[in-house]
C-alpha cells in the first residue's frame, strides 16, 4: 500500500477563485421579473393540491402581465390563464372522484369527516351536496351506534355492581 502524504505547500497551491472577481450577471428589472414568473411556473410540478396550482398558474400570469411588452410575456400570461382553467376543471374532476371513493370507502366516524370536509372544498361540484348529507347521515348513524354501546357497557356495569352487592348481602 502506497501513502501519499499531502504537504503544506500543496494543500495552498489549489487555485480558489478570489470572490471578488466573481461576477454575477446584471438583470434588468424585466428579465428578473420574467424568471420570477418562469420559476413559479416551474415550481408547479410541486403543487399536489389543484387549488394551489391555480393560484400557481394565475400569480405567474400576473407576474407576466407586468412586463407585457418584454419579450413573449404577452402571450405566457394568456397562456397561464388558459392553463389555470383547464388545471382548474381536471383538478376539481380528480378531487371530486378521490372524495367519492372516500365516502364509498368510509367505515369510522373520522372516514366520514374526511370525506366530508374533501367534498365541501366544492360543494356545488355535481352531487357533492348529496353525497355531503349522507356522509353527515352516517356519522350521526355512527354516533348512535357509539351512544348504545356505551349505554350497554354502563348497564352491564350497573348489573354486575348489583350482583356483586347480593352476593356480599347473601354471605353475611
Amino acid at each position: 500500500m502506497i501513502i501519499i502524504e499531502e504537504t503544506e505547500e500543496d494543500k495552498n497551491s489549489v487555485p480558489v477563485p478570489d470572490e471578488d472577481f466573481i461576477e454575477e450577471e446584471e438583470l434588468t428589472t424585466e428579465e428578473q421579473k420574467y424568471r420570477s414568473a418562469q420559476e413559479l411556473l416551474d415550481s408547479l410540478a410541486c403543487v399536489t393540491r389543484y387549488e394551489q396550482g391555480v393560484k400557481t398558474l394565475l400569480d405567474a400570469a400576473a407576474m407576466f402581465e407586468e412586463i407585457n411588452d418584454y419579450g413573449d410575456s404577452a402571450k405566457r400570461a394568456a397562456d397561464c390563464r388558459k392553463r389555470a382553467g383547464a388545471y382548474e376543471k381536471k383538478g376539481i374532476e380528480k378531487a371530486y372522484r378521490e372524495a367519492v371513493k372516500l365516502c364509498e370507502e368510509a367505515v369510522t366516524k373520522m372516514d366520514y369527516r374526511t370525506a366530508i370536509s374533501e367534498l365541501n372544498r366544492f360543494p356545488d361540484y355535481k352531487d357533492c351536496k348529496e353525497r355531503i348529507d349522507v356522509c353527515k347521515k352516517a356519522v350521526e348513524r355512527e354516533e348512535t351506534k357509539q351512544a348504545w354501546k356505551h349505554r350497554v357497557i354502563a348497564a352491564v356495569i350497573i348489573v354486575a355492581a348489583v350482583i356483586g352487592v347480593w352476593a356480599v348481602f347473601q354471605l353475611i
